[in-house]
């Protein structure tokens, strides 16, 4: 009775005292440090029973062999492949196998032997650390993936015999850059893909859509302002450069929310884009400049732009008055430094149209007309607030021209000091009055040249230097009449010794003894001895 007791307890101890064999046996009988335990992978190589110089080397090779795997990318049906390498795909295998050789080596017998029985039931799979260059792959998606983008195209407008034509868009396709970036790299990290034959990612895809619609460009149909300049008195080369403007800015269009750049519109200034040489303000002064008149339909678009009510962003005034607009009404364009700049701060696009006809500049801004056009009106006034007159002259003296020359090359220009006023009136009383500009015109004096050249002074010179050239002819003339009768008294003795020298010589006769009482006159030619 006390065996049948006590044997379940006898059991339970067996059975207690058989694991704990089995455990020690298992524990005390682990493999060597330098071994790891079978049924250990790395990523997808089995690194169980090698040595950790022998996983090294495995692992090397796989991460080797990887680099060189196809990573093909798609792009709607379009493929594009390069390889993890190119990527710039590298992996961390120290710390992998580290923990590798720990497994069933480390912590208490406990812990040693469930890592161990796990091991013999089910493989332990180790990742490795992987890292992707996010800048190679940023580079590789820029460069091959968006060259199949299909970009949106806007609808558009153009006008054609008084009518609008509107073209509509088209959506397009685009590759969202940060986004397949991303993509790829977390496929690339993952473990879980089969390398045999490499990778295939799908690039992130998304219609683009274009960013103004037949709908919206419709709505550019109503007339928000126009205004006009004539230039009857002008030359044909300054008409040439008003026609040429208004043709550069013609048709232009400007889409809600855009900064227009006239001088960018109208640029080059040069004979080559259409200009001819005219008149134009430069350091006070009306010289001959190419593009010369430009200003004029600056000014005219400025005034246009204004009964738009669009918004101005940059305008500048002339330095001298100009005579086919109030004060302050006026815009300059010249080099970089002035410039008219127009927002479109509507909800349309703006249409730009520009004619010359009968030496008459028209600007026309077409958009959307949202104001009150019935019981509002707006007007712009010119306030004038000084007067400045022009005093003394600017003499350019030429001495080539004679004292009694004068003549005025340019007229004095008055200068001014005004304001620009935007008035509303709503049903026929004035509701506000806002400054639009303040603009300052200097006064230039009168240009003009005078001769300096004194006449009188001239002539008696002019005697002088004849009378001094006279007698050095005359004194020549002497000299030289001189030299030829030296040399013609020479030729006269050379030719006189030249002429004694060819007579034969004579014989001396002796003198005859003269005869007593014979008179000394008597002929004796004829005596002989």
């Amino acid at each position: 009775m006390k065996l049948k007791k006590y044997l379940p307890r006898v059991l339970i101890g067996l059975s207690v005292l058989l694991v704990l064999t089995v455990v020690v046996t298992t524990v005390m009988a682990k493999p060597d440090d330098n071994i790891i335990c079978n049924g250990v992978f790395i990523n997808t190589i089995d690194v169980g029973g090698m040595t950790e110089r022998e996983a090294e080397a495995a692992v090397d090779q796989y991460i080797k062999d990887l680099r060189e795997k196809k990573v093909q990318i798609l792009v709607d049906k379009h493929k594009v492949d390069t390889t993890f390498g190119e990527l710039g795909y590298e992996c961390d295998v120290k710390d992998s196998i580290k923990e590798a050789l720990s497994l069933g080596k480390t912590g208490n017998f406990i812990k040693r032997y469930k890592e161990i029985k796990d091991l013999k039931n089910e493989k332990k799979v180790l990742p490795l650390e992987v890292t992707v260059d996010e800048n190679e792959v940023k580079k590789f998606v820029e460069e091959k993936c968006t060259q199949f983008d299909i970009k949106a195209k806007n609808a558009n407008l153009k006008r054609e015999n008084g009518q609008f034509i509107v073209t509509d868009g088209k959506v397009g396709r685009k590759v969202i850059v940060d986004e397949t970036v991303e993509k790829i790299r977390t496929e690339l990290g993952s473990t879980k893909i089969d390398l045999k034959d490499g990778i295939t990612i799908e690039a992130i895809v998304r219609e683009d859509e274009p960013k103004h619609t037949s709908e919206n460009v419709a709505l550019c149909k109503d007339v928000l302002g126009t205004f006009s300049t004539t230039y009857a008195s002008s030359s044909a080369s300054r008409a040439n450069n008003l026609a040429n403007g208004a043709r550069l800015l013609n048709g232009s269009v400007v889409w809600p929310g855009e900064t227009f750049s006239t001088g960018e519109a109208l640029n080059p200034i040069t004979i080559e884009n259409g200009y001819s040489m005219a008149g134009a303000y430069q350091s006070g002064q009306v010289v001959d400049s190419i593009g010369g008149g430009v200003c004029q339909v600056a000014t005219t678009f400025y005034n246009a732009l204004l009964k738009a009510e669009l918004e101005i962003v940059e305008r500048a005034n002339h330095s001298m008055i100009v005579g086919y607009v109030e004060p302050a009404m006026d815009a300059a364009i010249a080099g970089t430094y002035k410039d008219l700049k127009f927002k479109n701060n509507t909800d349309a696009p703006v249409y730009i149209e520009a004619t010359t006809q009968g030496r008459t500049i028209t600007f026309t801004v077409y958009g959307h007309e949202t104001r009150d056009t019935v019981n509002r009106k707006v007007e712009y006034v010119s306030e004038v607030l000084q007067v400045i007159n022009p005093t003394g002259e600017k003499i350019t003296k030429d001495p080539t021209l004679p004292n009694t020359y004068r003549k005025v090359t340019q007229s004095a220009h008055k200068g001014y000091k005004a304001k620009l006023w935007k008035v509303v009136y709503e049903n026929g009383i004035e509701v506000s009055r806002e400054q639009v500009n303040y603009s300052s015109y200097a006064a230039e004096p009168a240009y003009v040249t005078v001769g300096t050249r004194d006449e009188e002074k001239e002539k008696e010179k002019q005697k002088k230097e004849e009378e001094e050239k006279k007698k050095k002819e005359e004194e020549e003339k002497e000299k030289e009449e001189k030299e030829k009768e030296e040399e013609n008294q020479k030729e006269e003795n050379k030719d006189s010794e030249e002429e004694e020298s060819k007579k034969p010589e004579k014989t001396p006769t002796p003198t005859p003894t003269k005869t007593p009482n014979k008179p000394e006159d008597s002929d004796e030619k004829n005596s002989e001895e």
